[in-house]
């Protein structure tokens, strides 16, 4: 697998709680050739603890992006993959490392792919998981479902790692996710304009919109695609009379 393609793919830590965990993670991503990582709102205290466990890989450590949103870690990204302890609900359609390592491959040829893994207390809000392209959950056993946040990482990069595809497979070149999550936002209004979906919980229709859309990845000219769609269906919904108003008395026979 070529080191470039590696270089495509982000490890993104979204508010971890334990800097001990931060620096084996780190160790962990270098062991498997992953070197880009980002660190959403992590605690700026205990340093140390965080080096000592980085044995090895403080490189990734101290070259990490620190931010404190999300969208400032994703701002590049044109594939989002999230991880979920958790299924059921908003967390269907899930594949499993070994199933999805080859897609990501694939996409990251041409494309930012960024996975990311929650705190160790929550995982990932049910916010984050709807904007995310793909879910993903290591399975384990039952008798002890829960994995160590380094863990976590250390087992996906193992599996991009060691990732085989065929050499003529090519992702197409993938829209942002600031441009994806806009469309998204013009689809979800336009969608309750005409009345598709109610306005009290759009959100939760929506994701189904989201995965679907989502399997494939979308490309600036789909985002293109649908927006311009968007707007043809906000002019034709001016044209109308609105059903709410009510007819003039002059016009009552």
């Amino acid at each position: 697998m070529s080191a470039d393609l590696l270089k495509n793919i982000a490890i993104v830590l979204v508010e971890p709680l334990v800097p001990a965990n931060i620096g084996a993670a780190c160790r962990a991503m270098k062991n498997m050739g992953l070197h880009d990582l980002r660190l959403v709102h992590p605690p700026l205290d205990r340093k140390k603890e965080a080096h000592k466990l980085a044995h090895g890989a403080t490189d990734v450590l101290e070259s990490a992006r620190r931010v404190f949103e999300l969208d400032e870690a994703i701002n590049d990204v044109n594939f989002l993959v999230g991880t979920t302890a958790r299924l059921g609900g908003w967390r269907t359609d899930v594949t499993q490392p070994r199933e999805i390592a080859p897609r990501l491959c694939d996409i990251a040829r041409q494309n930012k792919v960024a996975i990311l893994f929650g705190s160790e207390d929550r995982g990932l809000s049910n916010e984050t998981i709807a904007c995310c392209q793909a879910l993903l959950h290591i399975p384990t056993s039952r008798e002890h479902t829960s994995l160590n946040l380094a863990q976590a990482v250390l087992l996906v990069g193992y599996e991009l790692m060691i990732s085989q595809f065929p050499a003529d497979a090519r992702s197409p070149k993938l829209a942002s996710i600031k441009h994806v999550e806009a469309m998204f936002e013009d689809l979800s209004q336009v969608l309750q304009m005409i009345d598709f979906l109610k306005p009290g919980n759009p959100d939760y229709w929506m994701l189904a919109l989201r995965r679907l859309l989502g399997r494939t990845g979308l490309t600036q000219s789909d985002i293109n695609l649908f927006r311009g769609i968007c707007r043809q269906v906000r002019w034709v919904h001016s044209l109308v009379p609105s059903r709410n108003v009510q007819p003039d008395d002059s016009e009552v026979a």
